[in-house]
């Protein structure tokens, strides 16, 4: 008990505790390791950002999150939004280090891990069609997204999955699963949609044909989630939407208002030419 309560601690202090507390904690004797965290003995009411004695793998430390959604016109399904990330801010709104929180975990095979998954195959196709690189280098955009992202999600850390036992690399597919899962859950198009927005066709000369007002996609969301998104833009031309989440117990993600700003004010919402 005692180990789960430096642990605790460290990792209150500085998200990068965690990977050296869990360095530690593979020293020790297994039966101590085990008794340093169940993941049956977690509070399922903890809401993220409201308690500071919650230990890191019950209620992720770094609360409140941005699902980036993006629309590109020459990437996905015609559909359909594709992801960008899902990114931990601090529960003040600050972004976390751009190096991500756990330099041991910082794995650049991400295609091979997400294959070698339980539902590899399955897996690895629903994220080359919602989750692709408009670089055109998949695995690189997914490492970059693990690296700078997925290691800071602290419940998913090595510690956090207990007794019986954790899979080598296990919290990379478990990362990107529910990614995927939540964007499926929030699907923007459709929520477009059902508001009258739609994409229209390609800007004629230097104008847009149609545009859409910031007002009118805020309406949209919150028509059907009860929240407002941020609207991102490059120039006119729509290019994001990021929603934001806290978490209730370790892993049930629910909408909020944004922290974040727009910079749109009349968007052109172009049809895809997939």
């Amino acid at each position: 008990m005692r180990l789960a309560f430096l642990f605790t601690l460290a990792s209150a202090a500085c998200p990068l505790a965690s990977a050296y507390a869990f360095d530690f904690l593979q020293q020790q004797p297994s039966a101590e390791r085990d008794l340093a965290f169940a993941p049956d003995t977690c509070p399922i009411d903890t809401v993220s950002c409201q308690r500071s004695d919650v230990d890191p793998c019950c209620s992720p430390t770094n609360g409140l999150l941005v699902l980036a959604l993006q629309w590109d016109t020459r990437w996905g399904p015609s559909d359909a939004f594709t992801v960008h990330g899902l990114w931990p801010d601090t529960c003040t709104g600050k972004q976390l280090p751009g190096n991500g929180c756990d330099a041991s975990r910082a794995y650049t095979n991400i295609s091979g891990i997400i294959a070698a998954s339980t539902d590899g195959d399955q897996l690895l196709q629903s994220m080359n069609t919602f989750w692709p690189s408009n670089k055109g280098d998949n695995n690189w955009f997914w490492t970059h997204e693990w690296v700078k992202h997925g290691t800071c999600v602290t419940t998913l850390h090595p510690r956090c999955y207990g007794p019986p036992g954790y899979r080598p690399q296990q919290e990379v597919a478990d990362y990107f699963r529910s990614i995927l899962q939540l964007r499926e859950k929030y699907d923007l198009f459709r929520a477009l949609n059902a508001s009258g927005i739609v994409p229209t066709e390609p800007e004629t000369g230097r104008r847009p044909k149609n545009t859409y007002s910031l007002a009118q996609f805020k309406a949209a969301v919150r028509d059907a989630w009860g929240v407002e998104p941020n609207v991102r833009c490059a120039g006119s031309r729509l290019q994001e939407v990021h929603l934001w989440f806290k978490v209730r117990g370790r892993d049930t993600y629910y909408p909020v208002d944004p922290w974040g700003q727009d910079t749109c004010r009349q968007i052109s919402y172009q049809q895809k030419s997939t």
